[in-house]
């Protein structure tokens, strides 16, 4: 498995040039087009919130900040899962004709959310600049945190791949369960404190690892760090498991698609 994934890196370039390329051919703004979701969806709460038609609970950092990276966060992580989805079924009609590596999309759709995360962070540190909050020398393990995020999101999207492959509803129902479990992680919000929402919170597994990359991104600190290490080490097994079943479950998936 690891030979195939190294093998398929250069296939994985061109596919990812590709659909880079492709996304915003014929689009105005570009790449600028990814910087709009979380800026305006930080505009809409910090509005909310500003005007208190959301009663939400003082942060502990400045609540622009808290939003914007709360909401990348949240966004690499939903795009980790959407990503094996849509490279595979992009890549369907190439791999039922010829034999590709089945890794390469999957490598292809994972560099575009981190191509795309690159380019969504600045304006980010930009605001937490703005906003006085101090940019430590921790702030380079923020990379880990966000990685274990892309992880678990990739964990979940390629459990997803081979049913998602013959049933397309399994995209749709993707999206919508992510765009509700938005508001069941304190993204927007800080950790609700009573029962039964801090039950549903503490159930998360997204929540400790998201919380945990704010954190180091602001504060320097981890604020639960056994929680933090032991969902990133889970985290790593599912993924495991996840590019197992992947790879036992494509070639029966193709088969039947090709037929």
């Amino acid at each position: 498995m690891a030979r195939d994934l190294w093998n398929s890196k250069e296939l994985a370039w061109q596919l990812f040039r590709r659909d880079v390329s492709q996304r915003y051919r014929q689009s105005v703004l570009g790449i600028l087009w990814v910087l709009v979701p979380p800026l305006v969806t930080t505009g809409i709460f910090v509005f909310l919130n500003s005007h208190k038609i959301l009663n939400i609970e003082p942060t502990d950092i400045p609540y622009p900040v808290y939003v914007m990276l709360g909401t990348l966060l949240w966004q690499i992580f939903s795009e980790s899962v959407l990503a094996p989805l849509q490279a595979f079924n992009a890549c369907v009609p190439i791999m039922t004709k010829i034999n590709m590596p089945r890794e390469a999309p999957i490598l292809a759709g994972m560099g575009q959310v981190l191509f795309y995360a690159s380019v969504q962070f600045l304006p980010a540190l930009g605001i937490m600049i703005w906003s006085g909050v101090p940019l430590g020398p921790a702030i380079l393990l923020a990379p880990l945190a966000i990685l274990i995020l892309m992880i678990q999101g990739m964990a979940v999207g390629l459990f997803l791949v081979p049913v998602g492959g013959l049933f397309r509803d399994i995209n749709e129902g993707a999206s919508l369960a992510l765009k509700l479990a938005f508001f069941l992680t304190p993204i927007v919000y800080p950790p609700p404190k009573e029962w039964p929402w801090s039950l549903l919170v503490s159930l998360n597994p997204v929540a400790p690892i998201l919380q945990g990359a704010r954190d180091i991104l602001t504060k320097g600190t981890l604020n639960d760090p056994i929680t933090f290490w032991l969902i990133s080490g889970g985290s790593l097994v599912a993924l495991l498991l996840a590019l197992i079943f992947y790879r036992l479950a494509i070639p029966v998936v193709l088969e039947r698609m090709g037929a």
